[in-house]
């Protein structure tokens, strides 16, 4: 699966993407035509009057829903956004619905009568109004595609008056652009970071590290202990650097501190840089295969000093099975067992339990060895034959002892 496939399938919130019509037809934007569409924008807020209160209501819905169902689909392993229905039967006793779909037609209910009076009062037709409102919102959120070149240069110089109108903070971007999230493409993140992006990316750094499978065998850390792992996704795409350390345990209920830390390089202006991202989290244990997130400390790209997250109450589980619901039996790993193999990495070389499971069209292989922490020091999944240009990996590069909180965690 293609890095940005498998990111975009496990964000935690969706940041109102392109449509394909959208990357198909590109709007050049006349001084004129934003005029009519801040007219209509101004008649459409007086339309809905007494119900905005009730539209922000349902918009708090849709995105605790849709926290809930990514938090879900992590804890039970899916990546791929298709859920049996044992599976959606139990997501609606926890998160209230199985889809967003009820939520988006009461919202439809209170804002179909507003945005026809909005594109009235502008001379649109109400499909191209909501079309064009629509791209000034994910201009907002960081896209630049779409529209022309012209038209990007006179929204940035209207940007204040459209986020008083629009209720929409600018999500700022680097000359290098927003990109697919966590790399890709020599692309990086947005140079200033929104709350809910910053969910958006831990959601994704979440599944890279546990939706995908690769840490199904992994054995417990000891306290100080960190490893650091290289991930590619394809031939494209450059590599990140993901870097794990367990912290402390906690003496009052035996949670865990861990920092992830991810560099990911891009270029600006045709020079390599880096951007670091550092979170330390606490974990509280739920299972010997499942921690819940209750904590969160990060230093973000665009913020000087750390900040505290606010973590959502029932924010989820991490499930260490990965992609599967429970771990395989005994026998099933000793089929699965090709053999011994040497393993040459930056960290060493390690004779390790090469582990291979099918997958579909492919295969899901890992190494194992008791001599690291974590207990393996590679994976891989996606099409292993062919030109591999599918192919998910993710390799130790680094390990050590002596880990302690960079981000100025007392832990007690």
């Amino acid at each position: 699966m293609r890095f940005r496939k498998l990111i975009a399938q496990v964000a935690l919130i969706t940041a109102a993407a392109a449509s394909q019509l959208h990357a198909q037809r590109v709007i050049d934007l006349t001084v004129d035509m934003l005029e009519r569409f801040l007219k209509g924008a101004n008649a459409e807020n007086v339309e809905l009057g007494n119900s905005g209160d009730r539209v922000k209501e349902i918009d708090d819905k849709i995105k605790k829903f849709r926290e809930c169902k990514a938090a879900f689909e992590i804890a039970q392993g899916v990546t791929d956004g298709k859920l049996n229905l044992a599976m959606r039967l139990a997501m609606r006793a926890k998160c209230g619905a199985s889809d967003e779909g009820g939520f988006q037609k009461d919202r439809d209910k209170l804002t179909d009568g507003p945005m026809a009076a909005g594109a009235k009062a502008g001379g649109f037709k109400t499909n191209d109004y909501r079309d064009l409102k629509d791209r000034i919102t994910e201009y907002f959120g960081g896209s630049r595609t779409g529209f022309s070149k012209s038209g990007l240069d006179l929204l940035d110089s209207r940007e204040a008056e459209l986020s008083k109108v629009l209720g929409l903070n600018m999500v700022h971007i680097t000359s290098g652009g927003m990109g697919g999230g966590m790399g890709g493409g020599g692309s990086h993140m947005p140079g200033m970071w929104s709350t809910d992006y910053a969910w958006v990316y831990i959601s994704q750094l979440f599944a890279l590290q546990y939706g995908s499978g690769a840490s199904m065998f992994e054995q417990p850390y000891k306290p100080g202990e960190w490893t650091q792992w290289k991930i590619t996704a394809s031939a494209q795409d450059p590599p990140q650097s993901l870097e794990r350390a367990f912290l402390a345990m906690t003496t009052a209920d035996s949670s865990e501190w861990w920092r992830l830390k991810t560099l990911t390089p891009f270029k600006d202006n045709g020079k390599d840089m880096v951007d670091t991202v550092i979170i330390e989290a606490l974990y509280k244990p739920t299972s010997p295969w499942t921690k819940e997130l209750v904590r969160v400390r990060a230093k973000l790209p665009g913020n000087k000093d750390p900040q505290e997250l606010l973590v959502p109450a029932g924010m989820g589980m991490i499930n260490y099975n990965a992609m599967f619901p429970t771990r395989p039996t005994k026998e099933s790993v000793e089929g699965a067992t090709v053999g011994n193999e040497k393993v040459d990495t930056k960290a060493g070389t390690f004779t390790a339990q090469h582990v291979r499971f099918g997958n579909g069209g492919g295969n899901l292989d890992w190494w194992l060895t008791p001599n690291v922490p974590g207990g393996w020091v590679k994976f891989t999944g996606g099409n292993n034959g062919g030109d591999k240009k599918d192919l998910y990996t993710m390799e130790l590069v680094g390990k050590g002892t002596g880990a302690k909180s960079e981000l100025g965690i007392v832990i007690k």
